[in-house]
C-alpha cells in the first residue's frame, strides 16, 4: 500500500502541483481587481487536505491580507523548506524527489509563481491557496521525526532574490516562515551519502544505455546526461564538484565504451542499484532516462523497452512509470514504426488480454482528450492530437 501511495504522490506532483499554482495566479488578479474590504496584515497559515479518492495527505499553502507593494510592479514569490531539526545554526536542505517541485539550480524544495502586476494596497481577501507540500515527496538529512521550516517569500519579479537550497540573501519584499514536524520513513539524503556517489554513477550508465539503445549518442541525449551532472553537483562545495563531475564523466565514458563494444548490461547495474539506492535515488534513474529519451523529440522504440526494463527491475509500480511517460509525452513526436512502437508509447503492455488493453485504450482516450481541450496551440497541443490519432489506430485493432 505504501508503494501505491507513493505512486499516487508522483501523479499529484507532475499533473495537480502546477494546477494549484496556476489558479492561485488566477485568484490574485480576481481579487485584486475587485473592491475589496479587507486589507489586514499578511500572513500564512498550513491547510491539511487529502486528495480525492486516495489516501494521500498534502498541505496546502495559503496565504491571506495586504500584498507587500509600495508602488505597483510584478510580484512573485517563491516557498522553501528547511530542516530544522538540530537548531537554528544548523539549517540543512530538503531534497524534492520530483524536478517540478525543485530550484532551477539544485534538488532542493521550491515552489513559485508569478502574480502579475500588483497595486499597492491590493489585498487578498480572503485565505487563497499558492502551493503545495506533499511531504512524501520530500527527503530530509535523516529519517525519523524531523522539524520542517517552511519558508514564504514575495519578490519584485524584476529583481528576484537569490534563492538556493532553500537559503535567500534576504533580497525579499516579504518573508514569513512556519514549522511543521513530519516523520521521514525513508532514510534520508546523510543516511544514504556512503552510497549516493555510487549510486548516481549507476544513474548515468543507465542513461547512457538508454541514449545507446539504437546504437549511437545523440548530441542532444549527451547534453542532457552533462546538464544532470551538472544540477546532481551543483549545492557542493569546489572540491566536492570537482571530485563527483570527474567521478560521474569517468562513469559516462566507461558506460559508452561499453555500450559501443557491446558489453553494458542493465542487469548487474540495476541489481546494485536496487539494493543501495534510496527512494530518490530510484526515482532520479528513471526520471533521467526519460530526459534522455526525449532529448531529440522522438519517442524511441528501443528506448522505451529499456526505461520498462529499468523500472520493472527496481520494483517500481507501473502507475509511477505511466506518470513519467505522459509527461514527456507532451514534448514528444510519436515518429514510431509499426503497431509495437506505438503501443510502446500509449503504454500498453504485451501481456495484457485484449479486455485488458482496450479498457486502457478507453481511459487513455478519454484522459488526452479532456487534456487536449486545456492545451493552447502549440507543439504541446499537436502532440497531445497525434496521441489521440495513436490511441485511435489502436482501438481499431482491439475492436
Amino acid at each position: 500500500m505504501e508503494g501505491i501511495l507513493i505512486f499516487i504522490v508522483i501523479i499529484f506532483g507532475w499533473a495537480i502541483f502546477k494546477m494549484l499554482v496556476t489558479k492561485a495566479a488566477h485568484v490574485v488578479k480576481k481579487v485584486v481587481t475587485g473592491k475589496d474590504t479587507y486589507f489586514g496584515p499578511a500572513m500564512i497559515k498550513l491547510v491539511d487536505e487529502t486528495l480525492e479518492d486516495s489516501n494521500l495527505k498534502f498541505k496546502n499553502v495559503m496565504f491571506r491580507g495586504k500584498l507587500p507593494v509600495s508602488h505597483t510592479m510584478k510580484l512573485s514569490f517563491a516557498i522553501s523548506i528547511l530542516d530544522a531539526t538540530d537548531g537554528e545554526k544548523s539549517f540543512k536542505p530538503i531534497i524534492s524527489i520530483i524536478d517540478s517541485m525543485q530550484e532551477d539550480t539544485s534538488a532542493c524544495y521550491q515552489a513559485s509563481g508569478d502574480l502579475g502586476s500588483i497595486d499597492e494596497g491590493d489585498s487578498f481577501t480572503d485565505w487563497v491557496k499558492i502551493g503545495a507540500i506533499v511531504p512524501n515527496l520530500l527527503q530530509p538529512p535523516r529519517s525519523g521525526n524531523r522539524s520542517l521550516l517552511v519558508i514564504v517569500r514575495f519578490f519584485d519579479t524584476n529583481n528576484a532574490p537569490s534563492i538556493h537550497a532553500g537559503f535567500g540573501d534576504g533580497a525579499s519584499l516579504w518573508e514569513q516562515t512556519l514549522e511543521i514536524q513530519h516523520h521521514f520513513d525513508e532514510i534520508g539524503y546523510e543516511d544514504a551519502s556512503e552510497h549516493r556517489e555510487e549510486a548516481q554513477s549507476i544513474s548515468l550508465k543507465i542513461g547512457m544505455a538508454v541514449a545507446m539503445a539504437d546504437g549511437t549518442l545523440e548530441d542532444a541525449e549527451g547534453e542532457i546526461l552533462q546538464n544532470w551532472v551538472k544540477k546532481t553537483i551543483a549545492s557542493f562545495s569546489d572540491d566536492r564538484q570537482s571530485h563527483l563531475k570527474s567521478t560521474y564523466n569517468e562513469a559516462m565514458k566507461e558506460a559508452h565504451f561499453d555500450a559501443q563494444s557491446g558489453n553494458l548490461s542493465l542487469s548487474p547495474l540495476v541489481e546494485r542499484l536496487s539494493v543501495i539506492g534510496d527512494k530518490k535515488s530510484k526515482y532520479d534513474a528513471v526520471e533521467l532516462c526519460f530526459d534522455v529519451m526525449a532529448a531529440d523529440g522522438l519517442a524511441d522504440q528501443e528506448e522505451m523497452s529499456v526505461i520498462k526494463t529499468v523500472a520493472e527491475a527496481l520494483d517500481l509500480d507501473m502507475t509511477e512509470i505511466e506518470s513519467m511517460r505522459e509527461q514527456v509525452t507532451l514534448n514528444l513526436s510519436s515518429s514510431l514504426s509499426g503497431e509495437e512502437g506505438l503501443e510502446a508509447l500509449v503504454g500498453l503492455d504485451a501481456s495484457w488480454s485484449n479486455d485488458q488493453k482496450k479498457k486502457h485504450l478507453r481511459t487513455e482516450f478519454q484522459k488526452w482528450s479532456n487534456r487536449i481541450n486545456a492545451l493552447s496551440e502549440g507543439d504541446e497541443k499537436a502532440n497531445a492530437q497525434s496521441m489521440l490519432d495513436n490511441i485511435a489506430i489502436l482501438r481499431k485493432k482491439y475492436g
